[in-house]
């Protein structure tokens, strides 16, 4: 052998052992690095402790949203339709107007809005009007929106008759209450 071949071939055997050593560097550092894989098991371990750990602080904070949901419905109309639980709200402000001395002169029971995609609740409108006096209008509204029932005042309107004498005002609005709906699944 030629001394130009001799280095060719030197030059390649090292050629050869430095691809080999780049391919399979990774292979090799696996086999003498035990530790990283106990490094990495200690680190799963530790993830799945914290994911116990939540879970129980999951599972209360669920109890309490479920508690509040329940303290909540309790405040829903009861009756199994919608023209039952109308009444209930009648009824209801019935009540507040004899406490507060006024005078209903209407009351209508309105079409039920059904609830969104997704809904659960059922509001069922009521609309009312009133001759009053202020006092006697803030009096109103103030036991319709602190009534043990949920009820919620979602459109008004006021009249001023006789600019004169501004003694009395007509007053409209539609009170609605919420019911569950019967046809959903539930929660």
């Amino acid at each position: 052998m030629t001394k130009e071949r001799k280095y060719i071939l030197i030059i390649g055997a090292v050629l050869l052992v430095i691809g080999a050593m780049y391919r399979f560097s990774g292979e090799i550092g696996n086999l003498f690095a035990g530790g990283d894989e106990t490094l990495v098991r200690q680190k799963q371990v530790l993830k799945y402790r914290k994911v116990v750990r939540e879970k129980g602080l999951l599972q209360e904070r669920f109890n309490v949203l479920n508690r509040t949901l329940s303290r909540s419905e309790s405040g829903l109309l009861t009756g199994g339709t919608s023209a039952l639980a109308a009444v209930d709200i009648q009824n209801i402000l019935n009540d507040i107007a004899g406490r507060s001395q006024a005078e209903i002169r209407t009351m209508r029971v309105m079409r039920p809005v059904e609830p969104e995609e997704g809904g659960v609740y059922i509001a069922v409108p009521v609309q009312v009007a009133l001759d009053v006096t202020i006092r006697q209008l803030e009096d109103i509204l103030y036991r319709i929106e602190n009534s043990p029932r949920l009820l919620k005042i979602s459109n008004i309107r006021i009249r001023l008759p006789n600019t004169r004498n501004p003694e009395k005002i007509q007053v409209t609005f539609t009170v609605e209450g919420f019911m569950k709906d019967k046809n959903t699944a539930e929660i």
